[in-house]
């Protein structure tokens, strides 16, 4: 399970109780560099990051990536089609701006201002996205929120933030995607406006061994606003792909 952008290992927490206890028992949840409890050399490189993720996988895994670390699982899955069974991808993406020929991206983008808040008050602006993303989830689902803001924020804000918004500008995977060749999980929440449902929409029509899954009323975090829903379905899809 890779995290995104800003965010780091526990976002995961909620969707671990609900997958399947097999599942649980090989449970990797690696922080991304500057996030969580991992180092930053200074350099936010997704390609090394997802080598050095490889280099720390013996067998063929399913790999889990959300937004930002859905494009370090897109590289790992590309570069190193050995070690990866299956691949979920949620509110991810493979350009996050627009261009001409690439009108599914982002014309503007708010992550410059979200980067600013994080670096000021780390707590109070993390627990104030993660509200605006449960703003539609089942009322259950928002009860841990202030529990998970504080695990998440437990280590600082992330040292890489800055850095790791820059790679997640520049890159363009659209070249990897004709090298997938695992089976593919599509995942993402109609009401996002951080990875809209045409990113992913645009993965779907470009992997042919895709699966496409929309949750209407979830946002960027589908995994926390819906979390039953989206465990039965990941658990689902990995178990018809053993």
């Amino acid at each position: 399970m890779i995290h995104g952008w800003g965010a780091n290992h526990h976002i995961f927490d909620p969707l671990r109780p609900q997958i399947p206890a097999p599942w649980q028992q090989h449970w990797w949840t690696p922080d991304l560099p500057g996030h969580g409890t991992a180092a930053f050399s200074g350099q936010f490189n997704l390609e090394e990051i997802a080598d050095q993720m490889a280099e720390q996988i013996s067998t063929p895994i399913h790999l889990v990536g959300w937004s930002l670390g859905g494009m370090v699982a897109l590289l790992l899955a590309a570069h190193h089609p050995d070690k990866v069974k299956s691949l979920c991808l949620t509110a991810s993406l493979v350009k996050l701006l627009a261009s001409s020929d690439y009108p599914q991206g982002l014309q503007r983008v708010s992550l410059d201002i979200m980067a600013n808040h994080f670096t000021t008050d780390y707590p109070k602006y993390m627990q104030q996205f993660l509200q605006l993303q449960m703003l539609h989830a089942p009322a259950d689902a928002q009860n841990n929120i202030s529990q998970l803001t504080a695990s998440i924020c437990q280590y600082g804000s992330p040292t890489a933030l800055n850095a790791a918004l820059l790679a997640l500008k520049q890159t363009d995977l659209r070249p990897l995607i004709s090298s997938i060749n695992c089976p593919v999980l599509l995942i993402y929440g109609g009401r996002d406006a951080i990875t809209p449902p045409r990113m992913g929409e645009y993965l779907h029509q470009h992997l042919p061994q895709s699966e496409w899954v929309l949750l209407p009323q979830a946002a960027h975090v589908p995994f926390l606003s819906h979390t039953a829903e989206f465990a039965q379905v990941l658990s689902q899809f990995w178990e018809r792909h053993k």
